[in-house]
């Protein structure tokens, strides 16, 4: 017996002369039939992922254990649409996705997202990263602007107390329909003929001689040709499931915190980020939904809400919106958001197993760029067209 590059022990050979622990995978067999594909995982990665495979003729099953899809992060989030971020390979993915976005509401003749724009405003040094930010995404191909800080102030008035050097408006980000965003992924991945088997879990996997495995689950056993592991904060304890190496992804824990209806806040304001600072606030409800952008290692479940975190959104506010220290918090809770110790996505093939491939690491940018992030890993399963190298589950292998 011997230790394989990726940690795991491989079996004796056969006689044929194949290693029993490796699955085989023959690409050309499987672009002839379009394969069967097995995603583990029905929020956004996974319904993305799903929708524009099977609009390329895979064979698509989504699984996911939970009654509903998107229970967790893809609906405990702020549905915020932004594609301003610092870093430029995420961004590019932002506006892809942000583009995709637009064509498939022009397919439903339906809004999705409500583009109210977004404002950063940053002090001091932070000025530096907002203007990174302006870099990265003037790069992608999206609007930003800088504009004055009593501009700013004129435009969402509660900002008149707050101390801040500069401010960048992005016009095309706003606001988004989570529920109608997924619902639209899915619908329209069962319309191409996936099959959503909502309620069911994978247990675990073997090598079958029908496909490249056969996964089992609490409905029974299926063969894939190729299982995507798209299961958010439990991404790598499914991967262990299906035979292979975890990435070292780590879920953290954000809280969001929204006031009761506040008469002086306009529903048509856009989200405003203050960079250095990490908080933000966004019109809600007659109110507003506010997060002091915490991010605290936590075990993959629903998580409850620390009362703590109401005191880091105050002493935020403080130093951010001063106007904005007496407005009552009504209600407060927590999703997970996945990070890559780069805090990249995984996208693509699994280096240890041919047979698995990575839609994973979201890490908060999977509202805006699920779409971008779905056809990325259609293209690779369907084309060969490797995703970003910034992206590869390899890097983290490696690493």
């Amino acid at each position: 017996m011997r230790i394989s590059d990726c940690g795991f022990v491989s079996r004796p050979r056969t006689r044929r002369g194949e290693p029993q622990s490796e699955i085989r995978n023959p690409k050309s067999e499987i672009r002839k039939r379009g394969p069967a594909v097995a995603i583990v995982g029905a929020g956004f990665a996974g319904a993305a992922t799903a929708y524009h495979l099977a609009r390329g003729g895979a064979r698509v099953t989504v699984f996911d254990r939970e009654p509903i899809a998107g229970a967790h992060a893809s609906s405990q989030n702020a549905g915020i649409l932004r594609a301003c971020i610092p870093d430029a390979a995420l961004a590019r993915a932002a506006a892809a996705g942000a583009a995709g976005l637009a064509s498939l509401e022009r397919s439903l003749d339906a809004p999705v997202v409500r583009k109210s724009g977004s404002l950063l405003i940053a002090a001091g040094g932070a000025a530096a990263d907002l203007g990174s930010m302006v870099d990265s995404c003037r790069a992608a191909g999206r609007e930003a602007r800088w504009i004055d800080p009593r501009e700013a102030a004129s435009r969402v008035p509660v900002l008149a107390g707050s101390r801040f050097d500069a401010a960048v408006l992005a016009a095309e980000d706003g606001v988004m329909d989570v529920a109608a965003y997924l619902d639209a992924l899915l619908r329209g991945a069962r319309e191409a003929g996936a099959s959503v088997r909502l309620g069911v879990e994978v247990l675990g996997a073997e090598r079958s001689t029908a496909g490249a495995m056969r996964l089992r689950t609490s409905a029974g056993a299926i063969d894939a040709d190729l299982a995507v592991v798209a299961a958010g904060a439990w991404a790598d304890d499914v991967a262990e499931r299906l035979g292979t190496r975890p990435l070292g992804l780590v879920p953290h824990r954000r809280h969001l915190h929204a006031t009761g209806p506040l008469a002086w806040v306009d529903p048509l304001w856009p989200f405003v980020w203050s960079v250095g600072d990490e908080v933000y606030f966004r019109p809600e409800s007659g109110g507003l939904l506010l997060s002091p952008c915490d991010e605290e290692p936590f075990r993959p479940c629903e998580p409850p809400a620390d009362p703590h975190s109401r005191e880091v959104l105050a002493e935020k506010v403080a130093r951010a919106f001063p106007a904005l220290v007496d407005a009552p918090v009504m209600r407060s809770w927590a999703g997970l958001r996945t990070l890559a110790r780069d805090r990249r996505f995984a996208i693509g093939p699994d280096p240890c197993n041919a047979a698995v491939f990575w839609v994973a690491a979201l890490g908060g940018h999977g509202v805006t760029a699920a779409w971008e992030v779905g056809r990325l890993a259609a293209d690779t399963v369907l084309r060969g067209r490797p995703p970003p190298a910034e992206f590869d589950p390899g890097r983290l292998v490696a690493a």
